[in-house]
């Protein structure tokens, strides 16, 4: 029988008297896992570390000062190592990139003159942009803290990322809603997550780890893997109905071919091709996040209500995907008032001009 976690081994007991597991695969970073062993959140920790970016090659012969060396550091640092799995990989993923171009050139190096044209070359890319400005600054903490450049020295500060236009992912309409389901009956995979997505109003990273513990009860209740925020939803009819067709795997309601979880790229593949057969080609997975916030806010629910379903903290960020389709109608009224108040103004100079001619 195959192990269950083939890349950690027999595990340990530190002493605290907590036993320790250590992810361990040639040619990627080790990492000590931190949750339970057998959770459902290790098997999350154990995931994200299958989709780490490999180690780059020479990673053992790393320049002193280099950005490389800087990079190292930072994984090893507490900034780095307290962040989530998911958010890890993320992060991972940009400095790899970043560092197989620009790894073996000394950190002082970049400047803020060098770094703003880093910023203008990647302006078709605002977000991407904002990100790697992001870890620049942490990584340029790090060597400040280790002595590598002067006391004071952070090009970061005088830099700008490039100005994100737009609203983001694309928030689905009601008529490409039902073009979906209408392309993808009940019983098939892309319809059951296309349902966990809107009618669950979560994230596809919370969506591919779903269980059937998830769902018990008749709700959904799960802690975000981004936010850690606590969600407790509802199963409504038509989730219902998709979860009653299935398919349903066996460890995760929904599987890959081979019985495993979907990574983010094969989760966003099998939507990403369902849409394009559904002829809305331009929607992604991450929009039925947004159309479940709007829907919302056409119900009338208030903020409060709606962050309740969909998990977010803030109340900015919750309005950015409900989006403002009632500017036009609040506009309506508002001049409407002013109209009004106008018009009696104008009737109250009338009566009075009639009070003196009299």
């Amino acid at each position: 029988m195959a192990k269950k976690y083939p890349f950690v081994g027999k595990g340990f007991e530190d002493r605290h008297g907590k036993m320790r597991y250590r992810f361990r695969r040639k040619g990627y970073p080790d990492r000590y896992l931190k949750e339970p062993y057998g959770t459902k959140a290790f098997e999350r920790e154990y995931a994200a570390c299958l989709e780490a970016e490999p180690a780059p090659v020479g990673a053992g012969r790393i320049a002193p000062g280099s950005v490389s060396d800087v990079v190292a550091r930072y994984y090893a640092d507490n900034a780095f190592q307290d962040l989530r799995p998911s958010t890890q990989v993320v992060y991972r993923g940009v400095l790899e990139r970043f560092r197989i171009k620009f790894g073996n050139d000394p950190i002082r190096k970049f400047d803020a003159e060098l770094i703003s044209r880093l910023m203008t070359a990647m302006r078709a890319k605002p977000h991407a942009a904002a990100r790697l400005r992001k870890l620049l600054a942490q990584l340029f903490v790090i060597a400040r803290r280790a002595k590598i450049v002067p006391h004071g020295f952070d090009p970061v500060r005088d830099t700008k990322p490039p100005k994100a236009t737009g609203g983001g992912y694309h928030r689905w309409t009601e008529d490409e809603l039902a073009a979906f389901e209408a392309k993808h009956p009940l019983g098939t995979k892309p319809r059951l997550a296309f349902a966990l997505l809107l009618y669950a109003a979560q994230r596809s990273g919370d969506v591919r780890y779903m269980t059937s513990e998830t769902i018990a009860g008749g709700r959904i209740r799960l802690d975000q893997s981004k936010t850690s925020n606590a969600v407790d939803v509802p199963i409504v009819e038509p989730l219902k109905q998709a979860l009653k067709a299935g398919p349903i795997g066996a460890s995760t309601l929904i599987e890959t071919k081979d019985g495993d979880p979907f990574t983010p790229k094969g989760f966003y593949g099998l939507m990403k091709k369902a849409c394009v057969a559904a002829g809305i080609p331009h929607c992604s997975p991450h929009g039925l996040r947004k159309s479940a916030a709007r829907r919302c806010r056409e119900a009338g629910c208030s903020d409060e209500e709606g962050m309740a379903i969909t998990g977010h903290k803030s109340v900015r960020e919750y309005h950015r995907y409900a989006g403002d389709d009632a500017r036009g109608d609040r506009a309506d009224a508002a001049m409407t008032k002013v109209m009004a108040n106008q018009n009696s103004r104008l009737a109250d100079k009338e009566s009075q001009a009639l009070e003196i001619a009299a």
